[in-house]
């Protein structure tokens, strides 16, 4: 058995403030005050490399020998984007005239951020499945039309040949990391790195770098627009700053040397390329980007070979991530002690991970790791770069999201049955982009940002034990009789009671007499109990395990708001195009519902529908 005490460098101690205002509001806020944090991302990249300049920053699986690693050193990447950034037009791309990029995590992605990030240029960070799930590429020409771009990156020319047609129609200018191409007008990084050794230049970055503040914009990321078209948000340097800085505060442990991550997030998004990439550069760490994803088949098939080889010391996952990850790891010892060997800590956020995945992640660690590693998780959003609160204290309680982060107010309005989380800090935006109008006016009369998300207190006595996230307010509904359905904290029970045969549940019933439910399988978990060679969606053994399963649940769970009458198993797993998913794998309730309401309608009607689970 381990030793359960945590090491004391883990964690900084919690402890926060609470005061309560009219109308039952209350603000909580770190008693630890922010430590001061640099101008710019820029100051970190050129701490290292001066300090460590041999250590490799991001690694990535060589293209022509996937055996090997790609890697780049801290100062070589500050080398190589220093003579990209020297190759640019000011008229071309500027701070009124950000660079786009269409493509994934790659090295010479990061290249060209840090380029930009030397010239002020805001980076618009976009979701690949804009150019290669969509038809029309309407939300790249949208957001184009909005961030007024001359400039569009994307690794590969020819994966991404259409959208870059598209956009070079419109007048931009095409930059790309393939070495060579037949077109013409196009440029490629290899050759501004190329020439610029044929000129022999020996420059520095502060010979290049022009005025950066601590409100310049770094980047421009676009909320997923599940109920219309992406909004922007500007990412200025002192917020991704401070962001770094009140983790290093609430982590301490991070400040250590040869911490190494194998992430797989994607830097499109807040969490994978704020949190986590920044959490890499602001303490030397070194990166291996995983080409995987959390889906059934070959991507997390990729995930696990690249933890197979690399032994992490931290992890960041989704909920659907590791509920995939946790099988591979019961019934493969060798990958499991190799995952656990060096790992300090689990970290999981975008949505609350179901207890029974906990449970399963807690044994694996009871039985695989020589030290004591938390669980732990922390809430953000898009808006606020993205950190705002986490759980840096022992905690057993899966959707507990913890206590404010040093610098990071909050104020919780009550809201039904519970509080909506507001926010303001440096780390806060001050607006969308493009919004001269204030459509989306976010913030409240003391300037909190409203973000549309329940909590509630563990105790309100002791305010030190974190928050439960209770789910989205507008996610819930009211059945016929009137009373509400909290869909965040019944979809939580409902997919523990289903695990490890069900990933994720959507809930359904809005002005509807009972609570109904849309199932989406784990295929591997539910292949492995009847075989390869049965069919998952017509298999008796499958229904019945989910009949038992449900009648169970319903038994503990007594009230018209949390019993399940019927269920339907889904056939299509869940689109990113069609806004069901985000790229990070977490399950958009209201864009499921609107599209399947066929499905929806199905689970409401009097007839004799054999794939529909009756539990009356």
């Amino acid at each position: 058995m381990m030793n359960p005490q945590q090491s004391p460098s883990l964690f900084l101690e919690p402890t926060v403030s609470l005061t309560k205002g009219k109308n039952d509001v209350i603000y909580l806020k770190s008693n630890h005050a922010l430590n001061k944090n640099p101008n710019s991302l820029i100051s970190y990249l050129e701490h290292w490399a001066q300090e460590t300049p041999k250590t490799t920053f991001l690694a990535q699986r060589d293209k022509h020998n996937p055996q090997q690693w790609e890697r780049i050193t801290f100062a070589e990447m500050l080398e190589k984007a220093t003579i990209i950034a020297d190759s640019f037009d000011p008229a071309k791309l500027s701070k009124d005239h950000p660079l786009m990029i269409l493509s994934g995590n790659s090295i010479a992605s990061a290249l060209v951020t840090f380029a930009c990030y030397l010239k002020a240029v805001p980076v618009v960070c976009l979701s690949p499945s804009y150019s290669l799930m969509s038809k029309d590429y309407g939300k790249v020409s949208y957001i184009h039309s909005i961030v007024n771009s001359n400039t569009v990156f994307a690794e590969s020319y020819r994966v991404f040949k259409a959208p870059l047609n598209m956009l070079k129609a419109k007048g931009l200018e095409i930059m790309t990391a393939d070495p060579v191409l037949p077109e013409k007008n196009i440029t490629t990084i290899q050759a501004i790195l190329d020439a610029d050794t044929i000129h022999h230049s020996n420059k520095t970055s502060k010979n290049f770098t022009v005025e950066i503040t601590p409100n310049t914009v770094a980047k421009i990321y676009f909320t997923s627009g599940s109920t219309g078209m992406p909004k922007g948000v500007p990412n200025t340097h002192k917020m991704l700053t401070s962001n770094q800085e009140a983790i290093a505060q609430i982590w301490p442990f991070i400040e250590q040397q040869g911490n190494v991550l194998v992430d797989w997030l994607p830097w499109h998004h807040t969490f994978g390329g704020n949190h986590n990439f920044n959490m890499a550069l602001r303490n030397g760490c070194t990166l291996y980007i995983d080409e995987g994803k959390p889906a059934p088949g070959p991507l997390i098939e990729t995930t696990i070979n690249n933890l197979k080889e690399i032994s992490p010391t931290l992890y960041f996952n989704v909920a659907a991530g590791y509920d995939l990850l946790v099988g591979y790891l019961e019934k493969d010892d060798e990958l499991a002690q190799k995952f656990f060997k060096n790992l300090r800590i689990i970290f999981f956020a975008a949505a609350a991970l179901p207890e029974s995945i906990w449970k399963r992640l807690q044994a694996l660690i009871d039985k695989h790791a020589q030290r004591h590693i938390p669980i732990t998780s922390s809430w953000g959003l898009t808006e606020a770069s993205p950190l705002c609160t986490s759980v840096y204290f022992e905690n057993k309680i899966p959707n507990n999201i913890g206590l404010p982060i040093p610098g990071t107010l909050l104020k919780l309005v009550p809201n039904g049955d519970f509080k909506e989380l507001r926010v303001k800090g440096p780390n806060v935006m001050s607006g969308y982009i493009a919004d001269n109008h204030n459509t989306y006016n976010p913030f409240d009369e003391e300037g909190y940002l409203c973000t549309g998300d329940g909590v509630q207190l563990v105790e309100e006595n002791k305010p030190e034990l974190g928050l439960l996230f209770k789910g989205r307010v507008n996610e819930n509904f009211k059945l016929q009789t009137g009373t509400w359905v909290n869909v965040g904290e019944l979809r939580l029970s409902v997919v523990t009671a289903l695990s490890p045969l069900i990933s994720d549940v959507v809930i359904c019933g809005h002005n509807e007499a009972y609570v109904a439910i849309l199932m989406f399988p784990n295929l591997p978990q539910c292949q492995a109990l009847i075989g390869d060679n049965a069919d998952i969606f017509t298999s008796s053994l499958i229904k019945d395990k989910i009949i038992e399963n449900l009648k169970a649940y319903n038994k503990l769970n007594m009230g018209r708001t949390k019993q399940i009458k019927r269920a339907l198993l889904q056939v299509r797993p869940p689109s990113l195009d069609d806004n069901e998913t985000t790229d990070k794998g977490y399950l958009n309730q209201l864009g499921v519902l609107k599209n399947r309401k066929a499905d929806v309608d199905r689970l409401y009607q009097n007839n004799n529908d054999n794939d529909v689970i009756l539990l009356d």
